[in-house]
């Protein structure tokens, strides 16, 4: 076992080119779940409030079972079970195409859109009567007014409460690495487990998730800048 530290093990050879595949395929994953979380979180917050008893319940439903089952639990019934519903060739197909990534990608954007739902119906009850019966009274309908007046006062409001959905997603993405997603966390093992350099492939990991957290809240923090609401409190100001 080695005894002295050797961080150009890092950037040698095979050792360099996975590193970076590993960080790349983290930020893939992590930006593609984001971005699923976004839009399905956005439709299931606007839901929660829909006139439709039928809109709340599915979407009440979606938030109640996404948000309290543990993420590992949702990981390893979507990569293992969800695919033993198809028939077997497109199960075979399923994970030619890459199910490992696929699955979670879903499992991310599902467990994370369950929250950003929550964030989203609390900006909704920010958000006067006032602007929402506004909205109607031009004639548009209610997913309309949603759609072109809500949802985007809304977003506004909770980019606070979604950069914590960001950085979480970044960091809930190792889990990946328990059905064979070749991230940063399942590589730092390899590296470590190949050439016995704990401590230089654990520091490699940790100052991957540092900087990519700090990365998405330094971008937030510019978009919640440019996109505060006159009137509403912001981060670090009194008002």
């Amino acid at each position: 076992m080695p005894t002295e530290l050797d961080w150009s093990i890092l950037w040698s050879e095979p050792y360099g080119g996975w590193v970076v595949d590993a960080v790349l395929t983290t930020l893939e994953l992590a930006l593609l779940s984001w971005a699923a979380a976004l839009i399905i979180g956005t439709l299931a917050g606007l839901a929660r409030e829909s006139p439709h008893l039928a809109v709340r319940l599915v979407a009440t439903a979606h938030v109640e079972i996404f948000r309290n089952i543990p993420l590992l639990v949702q990981l390893f019934f979507i990569y293992y079970v969800l695919p033993r519903v198809l028939p077997i060739e497109l199960r075979h197909e399923l994970f030619r195409l890459g199910w490992e990534m696929g699955s979670a990608v879903l499992t991310l954007a599902l467990y994370t859109s369950a929250k950003v739902a929550e964030h989203v119906r609390a900006g909704l009850n920010a958000v006067t009567r006032q602007v929402k019966w506004s909205a109607l009274s031009t004639g548009l309908t209610w997913w309309q007014a949603q759609r072109y007046v809500t949802a985007p006062l809304v977003l506004r409001i909770i980019v606070p409460s979604l950069t914590s959905e960001f950085v979480t997603v970044f960091k809930s993405s190792s889990l990946a690495m328990t059905v064979g997603v070749v991230e940063t966390s399942y590589l730092t093992q390899e590296i470590g487990f190949q050439s016995f350099h704990w401590i230089e492939a654990n520091t490699l990991g940790t100052a991957v998730y540092l900087s990519c957290a700090w990365s998405v809240a330094g971008l937030m923090s510019i978009i919640e800048r440019r996109t505060h609401v006159p009137g509403l409190l912001r981060r670090g100001t009194g008002g």
